[in-house]
């Protein structure tokens, strides 16, 4: 059997770890796409659902808890994926250092955070209370 003569971990619990606030936004990014995947699955067995049954209008579910929790995980997730994707494209296309190191920086995460908050707010009210 092999015998490592290393003594790195063998199995690493990836919560025992303290990641940067970057690479959190980085793997939100990404889970914040596979959110539109599903939500446009969604949107796709919705509009099935109309088309292949005459009884199923979309003014008739339009104010379904299930169909506002499809509004509100896709307003949710596409906020998040274009907030940190633009912050994500300017850091990669600005060679001026001061620049890119403000982008960053941890107060640009911060700014970005609160700008999905506040705008994922005013969605979430427009959302459940149009209906």
């Amino acid at each position: 059997m092999y015998q490592s003569s290393d003594h790195r971990p063998k199995n690493l619990n990836l919560l025992a770890f303290n990641f940067p606030l970057n690479a959190i936004f980085s793997i939100l990014h990404r889970i914040s796409g596979v959110a539109l995947i599903i939500s446009l699955f969604g949107y796709l067995a919705v509009a099935n659902l109309i088309w292949l049954h005459a009884e199923v209008r979309l003014s008739l579910i339009n104010d379904h808890w299930i169909l506002l929790c499809l509004h509100s995980l896709f307003w949710l997730a596409v906020i998040f994926h274009w907030l940190t994707g633009a912050r994500h494209l300017l850091a990669e296309n600005v060679f001026n250092t001061v620049w890119y190191s403000r982008l960053a920086s941890n107060t640009s995460n911060y700014l970005i955070l609160v700008l999905w908050l506040v705008a994922s707010a005013f969605a979430l009210n427009r959302i459940w209370t149009l209906s």
